[in-house]
């Protein structure tokens, strides 16, 4: 999509950093969702500041805001739709930051390690979320339709597995406060992967399909 839009090689230097605001955003989240789910599921002390680390996501996702009203204020007929799409997703970005980070707050709610198969099938999944993290950041800088299918396609397998696994701890004999954390952790990384899939379908959909087929709440 973005090829077509840029086609002419006379795209907006401001429009191309916005674009690479986007980019800082989908990097800093997966180093935070790497530190969150190492504390998490592996136990291991949270060894960073992941508010700090959110604050730059969202100064990201501010700038992006600002140079896109900027690029509009100087030329409103130049790439409008690739600012409309930039507009649109910005917000993914800065959820995706704000569930990484909400990840680390389960972690006082458990009154025990997470161990055992309950943590072995999360951390299965969270091995099926990350990889997105990559695949969209690139697809959405280098305008890559397979990339970005691959992205969407990932998100449509993992959603019903997230959902299976929250349904199997409700007939387990976990205490509340692990079925909590467990089932809480899902949900976040159900809904990281559903920003990374909007934000990768700006790539293969027309504007006003981004976003189609996300039914989640």
């Amino acid at each position: 999509m973005f090829k077509e839009l840029f086609g002419s090689g006379s795209s907006s230097t401001l429009l191309e950093s916005a674009f690479g605001d986007v980019t800082t955003m989908l990097q800093q989240s997966a180093r935070m969702l790497d530190h969150a789910l190492a504390s998490l599921l592996d136990n291991q002390p949270l060894e960073v500041d992941l508010e700090s680390m959110d604050d730059v996501v969202d100064n990201s996702e501010r700038m992006v805001r600002r140079t896109v009203l900027e690029h509009m204020t100087v030329n409103p007929k130049q790439d409008l739709v690739a600012s409309l799409i930039l507009v649109s997703i910005v917000q993914d970005g800065e959820r995706i930051g704000d569930f990484a980070r909400g990840l680390s707050e389960l972690i006082p709610l458990a009154k025990s390690p997470r161990e055992g198969v309950p943590a072995d099938e999360l951390k299965e999944l969270a091995s099926r979320v990350r990889p997105n993290f990559e695949l969209c950041e690139r697809a959405f800088r280098k305008d890559e339709a397979e990339g970005a299918s691959a992205v969407v396609a990932g998100h449509a397998a993992v959603k019903p597995q997230l959902s299976a696994y929250i349904a199997r701890l409700c007939d387990s004999d976990l205490s509340p406060d692990m079925a909590i954390v467990y089932a809480s952790a899902a949900r976040i990384l159900r809904r990281i992967s559903a920003h990374l899939s909007n934000i990768a379908s700006t790539v293969t959909q027309p504007y006003d399909r981004i976003r189609h087929g996300d039914e989640d709440p």
